[in-house]
């Protein structure tokens, strides 16, 4: 590959080369799971540059995308302006580049149809810690930009008579099994899943991940540092707008009445227990 010193250097050939043969990696999941974490983690690696939520995030077009999916090429022309220029600029300088980004999740066959040789790694939690999680930050509560792209039930009578665990159950469910489905399509080497829970407590995971990126694991000092050190904590600032709706004090979903555990369970059931997940413990995530 040659080399370019700025982007507006790059010839046509370049890029045909990065469509064919580079590999960028996605990380894709429901949000709240974990996705700036995993940023963090893979930045260890002098030869990766990960990014958590770049702009533009396309945080307005999730739920459209999860509704246009028969409709491929615009999809892939909105994933083409939003990117194409990042992803390009990280292959010139001869780095890997990782994006984690919740809104992606439904745009995963448009990149797909764009990078021949991409890569994706699906980002997985516990549903009741991501639910928890979520309901702290007002999700299907806010009145902002992110709650106007969020991915909704098309069906608005069922919608309008569920409760805000039950809405968030939905999405964990219908998210999940939308990625999982979308890559069991995919060749094996381009493919990977992971439960934050092992990614915070288990070297041969996170070595499973550096590796199907293209890495080697980093420096183990560093590596433990990041695992325990928290990140992506809810902030509730003295000014924050009317229009948050964050409940700081919602409980863990360890600390939940028995009949709001099976009211969620009985959602994500199906879904969950794929990922080796169950009603009863959570499995130490945070």
């Amino acid at each position: 590959m040659k080399k370019f010193r700025i982007l507006h250097h790059v010839d046509r050939a370049t890029i045909a080369e990065m469509v064919e043969r580079y590999a960028p990696v996605f990380v894709l999941s429901t949000g709240r799971s974990g996705s700036k974490f995993i940023v963090e983690l893979l930045n260890l690696s002098p030869l990766m540059r990960a990014f958590h939520e770049p702009r533009p995030t396309l945080q307005y077009f999730s739920d459209f995308a999860s509704r246009h999916q028969d409709q491929p090429e615009v999809l892939r022309g909105m994933i083409e302006a939003a990117r194409m220029e990042l992803v390009l600029e990280t292959f010139i300088h001869g780095k890997i580049f990782v994006e984690s980004n919740q809104c992606l999740a439904f745009f995963a066959p448009a990149l797909s149809g764009l990078f021949r040789s991409v890569k994706f790694i699906h980002l997985v939690r516990h549903p009741g810690d991501f639910v928890a999680s979520a309901v702290r930050k007002g999700w299907h509560k806010n009145d902002s930009i992110w709650e106007a792209g969020r991915v909704k039930l098309a069906d608005e009578c069922r919608w309008n008579a569920m409760d805000q665990v039950e809405r968030l159950g939905w999405l964990w469910a219908y998210t999940n099994r939308f990625i999982r489905d979308f890559l069991s399509t995919l060749p094996g080497e381009q493919a990977l899943t992971c439960r934050l829970e092992d990614l915070l407590t288990c070297t041969r995971q996170v070595q499973s991940l550096f590796s199907f990126c293209g890495s080697g694991l980093p420096d183990m000092e560093r590596l433990r540092e990041v695992q325990g050190r928290p990140v992506n904590r809810l902030w509730v600032g003295a000014d924050e707008p009317d229009n948050m709706k964050k409940d700081p004090n919602f409980p863990a979903y360890d600390d939940w009445p028995e009949e709001r555990k099976r009211v969620l369970w009985d959602m994500v059931n199906e879904t969950a227990g794929g990922f080796g997940y169950n009603r009863l413990k959570t499995g130490g995530s945070k």
